[in-house]
């Protein structure tokens, strides 16, 4: 009983407090002192720095905290500045919400599948082979669904999921544990939320465009991309970034601007 009682409130709990994060936070030294003593310490503080993660009013990460449907598709989100949204309708998400745009966002992205009976299921703490499908469909890569992961336990990942988890461990962007599990049905924390797209950000298999007027890039602090990058639309400014891949510039995009921008590969157009 007692269990169920926590299971039910973790997601309500969570997203309450989420939502003082998400109107604006500045990285606290409490949150890079808890940040260096997580396994997952290097991504944690790129991405204090970065301004994509996010802490609680008490200045905390809280790195082993589980993470729910909505509070990943938002760090997902603001990773891979995701903008645009798309109108839906789903029973449990309302105008209210504080992650209804974000939730737009992911269904205008195409990641997110919809739920049973048309739900979404936002508070619902997300597990391993979830979050892993969520970032595969991102990218889109293929997901045949018998295909095996390397790990002792796939015959308990989800079929739906098994595609998923197989491409993503064979990239290195999802990893087991020491005994070859992969624990499919296990919460995904906050550190390891933030380590599995960090990890898709660095694998090289991720492209950006850019195809509304606006400026993009950190103001104070340089992002690094690790794929291509394509201007599609006119006046586009993009402002401290190091774009590994190449920057490729599509007809049609004048008056576009390059501040503080930095490009490995070449630049096509």
């Amino acid at each position: 009983m007692l269990m169920s009682r926590w299971k039910a409130v973790v997601p309500l709990l969570i997203g309450c407090l989420f939502t003082f994060a998400i109107t604006g936070y500045a990285a606290s030294q409490a949150a890079y002192e808890e940040a260096e003593q997580s396994w997952a310490a290097p991504a944690l503080k790129e991405w204090l720095d970065l301004g994509w993660l996010q802490g609680y009013p008490d200045g905390t990460i809280k790195p082993e905290m589980p993470v729910n449907r909505a509070e990943m598709v938002s760090m997902i989100n603001r990773a891979f500045e995701l903008s645009d949204a798309a109108p839906f309708f789903y029973q449990d998400v309302r105008t209210s919400d504080w992650f209804y745009t974000e939730i737009g966002k992911a269904v205008q992205a195409g990641y997110i599948p919809e739920g049973g009976n048309g739900k979404i299921r936002p508070g619902q703490i997300i597990t391993r082979e979830e979050a892993a499908l969520m970032l595969a469909t991102l990218v889109q890569l293929e997901l045949p669904r018998e295909q095996d992961s390397p790990f002792k336990d796939n015959d308990r990942i989800q079929e739906a999921s098994r595609g998923a988890v197989a491409n993503l461990a064979e990239k290195g962007i999802v990893q087991g544990y020491p005994d070859d599990t992969f624990r499919p049905a296990e919460p995904v924390t906050r550190a390891s939320a933030v380590s599995m797209i960090d990890r898709l950000l660095k694998s090289g298999i991720v492209n950006r465009t850019y195809s509304a007027p606006g400026t993009y890039g950190l103001e104070s602090a340089v992002e690094t991309v690790y794929g291509d990058v394509t201007i599609a639309a006119p006046d586009i400014t993009l402002r401290n970034l190091h774009i590994k891949g190449d920057l490729i510039i599509k007809s049609g995009s004048e008056g576009y601007r390059l501040i503080d921008v930095v490009v490995d590969g070449d630049t096509i157009g």
